[in-house]
């Protein structure tokens, strides 16, 4: 993590810069604004629930609550934790989690400024009504061929402080990092595929020190500018750094305690080219022997990007270049490309590594942005007119759920919740025809059924007594497919309407794909009111949609159906 200061933070240096005109920064006097920084970990059961409460405070307060996720101590298990993450929860001694402070202020009688996350709203509410001050404004601009982040941060004392000198941090936070929590149905317009969507994690502060940089022109009228610039890693605790996924929170405090006001800088980027938001693979070909994936890019130029060339592949598997024209994406819009196939010599039950690469823009050859993910080859074959799963369940069998399905999403058999004790199930499950199949075994608590409360696992024998076996330690689900072969005609199901939906989350275009005829696409949020109602289409502009959980229901000649999004 390589830091640099242009600025010494001496204050007879801050003394002399204070006389520098003011150019963003807002001069008119105004109240505070609120940082909420939650000590949180993936293996804190009623931690997604204060991710809720944040998350809440931030939509319902623009530009007011600021939101930063400190992955720190037991429950974080080294996974996401920062060398500055760790000082702050030592500083403050949090032993429970989640906890939380408001601007790392002290309320009422209390001792110290760690809250409970039932009192992180109330704080806020009180501390947005109080006058603040000093303003705060940042702009952050990232140079996406070097890596180098630069962020200046000006502040104006619209009044005196109450201390001499003051301290201005400047956190880097990244969104959309997917991951195990438990507890993560506390939140569940988080999750995405069955893992967890980790928003505003801390990835530490960038201008040179956990405590912040000495200001000490803190009278009425004063104004101070800084500028840091921060060269960003490849990686952090081994999370890779995307740059159109960072944002940067500057606050001001009276010392390590009492925030002032808090502002998020605007973001800009520099030599800027198209990159990769995503790479993921499409579940409903897990039978196949070969990969089918998808990519999300974003365009972070200030030009049009109208066609691409990618070159795609994966370890031990063959290398294609594909070429997509007809894009029209202009500056910050993301679109999502459906590959086709990754194939090569793949063998069950063996994790590869796919890839893509930008080799062309707007038919212009480039060395451009690459990405990659983990393709899981997991399905098993099985023989005969049935399987036999065999569930054991852990102390909280009422957590657990689980459903067979077709390979067109036709749910044949399902069970659970059971009874709060571990306890052996054995269920049949039958073999309509030959085909490939899903079982999808569920944890409303998301720490699995081998998490430490009783050896919950699960295991499936098909008629030859071939065993596929799981230890049962998973997070929110576990997905097992298998390509079944009768060796006589079953009974054939009828058809249903399936589709998929890509990506999930969207930003701006969600992309349809289903094998019949769509005659009608609806977009109706949680409380039941329709929202946006197209004719037949592939793909609907959500852009306009505000961050949330939606329900998408499309009308084919065989009916209806639907499948939850999350617009982020």
């Amino acid at each position: 993590m390589k830091k640099h200061l242009f600025l010494l933070s001496a204050c007879q240096i801050a003394m002399s810069i204070s006389v520098v005109a003011q150019t963003f920064v807002s001069t008119a006097p105004s109240n505070k604004n609120v940082v909420v920084e939650e000590f949180t970990g993936i293996n804190c059961q009623y931690c997604p629930d204060g991710h809720r409460i944040v998350n809440q405070m931030m939509v319902s307060n623009p530009n007011r609550v600021f939101g930063i996720n400190i992955h720190s101590g037991g429950y974080a298990a080294n996974t996401y934790t920062t060398t500055d993450g760790d000082r702050l929860r030592a500083n403050w001694n949090v032993t429970s989690f989640p906890a939380g402070m408001v601007n790392r202020t002290t309320f009422g009688s209390a001792s110290s400024p760690v809250l409970n996350r039932t009192s992180f709203s109330s704080s806020a509410n009180a501390i947005m009504n109080q006058p603040s001050c000093a303003n705060i404004a940042a702009r952050c601009t990232i140079d996406c061929a070097t890596r180098v982040m630069t962020v200046n941060v000006e502040l104006f004392y619209t009044d005196s402080s109450k201390t001499d000198t003051n301290y201005l941090s400047v956190a880097l936070l990244q969104d959309n990092i997917l991951g195990p929590q438990v507890g993560s149905s506390f939140n569940p317009s988080q999750i995405v595929d069955g893992q967890y969507n980790h928003q505003h994690m801390f990835r530490g502060f960038v201008n040179g020190s956990t405590w912040g940089d000495t200001v000490c022109t803190t009278d009425s009228g004063s104004f101070v500018s800084r500028t840091y610039t921060y060269t960003l890693p490849a990686s952090i605790s081994n999370v890779p750094v995307i740059l159109h996924d960072l944002s940067v929170v500057a606050f001001v405090s009276e010392g390590v305690n009492n925030i002032i006001t808090a502002c998020k800088a605007d973001v800009s980027y520099q030599n800027a080219t198209l990159a990769f938001s995503d790479m993921r693979t499409y579940e409903k070909y897990m039978c196949d022997m070969d990969f089918y994936t998808y990519v999300s890019l974003v365009n972070l130029t200030v030009d049009t990007i109208r066609s691409v060339e990618i070159r795609y592949g994966a370890t031990s598997g063959n290398v294609s270049t594909i070429t997509r024209s007809g894009l029209e994406l202009s500056h910050l819009q993301s679109d999502t490309l459906r590959l086709p196939p990754i194939t090569g010599n793949f063998a069950s039950g063996t994790d590869y590594r796919g890839f893509a690469k930008i080799t062309a823009i707007n038919g212009q050859a480039v060395n451009g942005d690459s990405t990659s993910c983990v393709l899981n080859k997991l399905h098993s074959s099985a023989t005969g007119d049935s399987i036999t799963f065999t569930l054991t369940t852990d102390n909280y069998g009422s957590e657990t759920t689980y459903q067979f399905k077709s390979y067109i999403g036709r749910i044949i058999a399902s069970g659970g919740p059971f009874s709060n004790s571990s306890t052996t199930h054995t269920i049949k499950l039958p073999v309509p025809s030959n085909g490939c199949y899903r079982l999808e075994i569920n944890d409303s608590q998301g720490d699995g059924i081998n998490g430490g409360y009783g050896n919950g696992h699960f295991s499936i024998a098909d008629n030859s007594g071939t065993i596929i076996t799981h230890d049962g330690k998973f997070t929110n689900k576990v997905i097992v497919f298998l390509s079944c072969t009768r060796g006589a005609a079953g009974i054939q199901y009828a058809t249903s309407t399936h589709f998929d939906i890509y990506p999930n989350p969207v930003k701006n275009t969600l992309r349809i794909d289903c094998e019949q005829q769509v005659e009608k696409v609806e977009v109706i949020d949680m409380q039941g009111k329709m929202l946006i109602t197209l004719a037949s289409a592939e793909s609907v502009d959500v852009s306009s949609l505000a961050k949330g959980s939606y329900i998408l229901r499309i009308t084919t000649a065989d009916g209806h159906s639907t499948r939850t999004f999350v617009k982020e």
